[in-house]
């Protein structure tokens, strides 16, 4: 077919998921395994990553008030940033793992200048995740700024905010990792042989 003039490419992928309930995909080249094919394929496979500073920058004013007080909670409690190509997930950490607290996007992403809840993150990876998911969603309910998204709740950051909001969804999200700490991660173990 290539002496046709048809350029033929054929990459194997191999899906895998580890103990950790990680998701990794392995790929090789069958057919088409020239260099440049390979450099052009991986360039445009994946979406580069974004960062604190640039995600930052992309805010406004109201946006960066409550990003700047969320990064600066996650670092007094030890919690992962974990970069996506436009926003980021906010994460607890386990020896064996993490979850996925809460999803930040910035105003030029579809998801516009928002927070959103991880839901299904502590519903797949936590003991006893009803119980958690519960007390998180009621809790963001009476706080009265979180809306429906699906099976999540979100916070469009769209008007002014004042600290004493921040600090009161701040407050029950310190509440909810607590839970999810006491908890543990699903992997068999006991709560007490989770490191956090």
């Amino acid at each position: 077919m290539r002496k046709k003039g048809f350029d033929v490419y054929c990459v194997e992928f191999k899906y895998f998921v580890n103990n950790a309930d990680n998701k990794m995909i392995s790929s090789d080249f069958v057919v088409g395994d020239e260099e440049f094919i390979r450099a052009k394929i991986s360039s445009s496979a994946q979406l580069p990553k974004t960062n604190k500073e640039k995600f930052l920058t992309s805010l406004d004013n109201n946006g960066r008030l409550f990003f700047e007080s969320l990064f600066k909670f996650a670092e007094q409690d030890k919690l992962i940033l974990r970069w996506g190509s436009k926003g980021f997930s906010l994460n607890q950490t386990f020896d064996n793992g993490f979850v996925g607290l809460c999803f930040g996007y910035p105003p030029n992403s579809v998801y516009k200048q928002s927070l959103y809840t991880g839901f299904e993150e502590i519903s797949k990876k936590i003991n006893n995740a009803d119980s958690v998911v519960n007390f998180y969603k009621s809790e963001l309910e009476r706080f009265a700024k979180f809306e429906k998204a699906n099976s999540n709740l979100k916070w469009v950051i769209s008007k002014e905010i004042k600290t004493s909001e921040i600090e009161t969804y701040l407050d029950i999200l310190k509440r909810v990792i607590e839970k999810i700490k006491i908890e543990g991660l699903k992997n068999g173990l006991s709560p007490a042989h989770n490191k956090v």
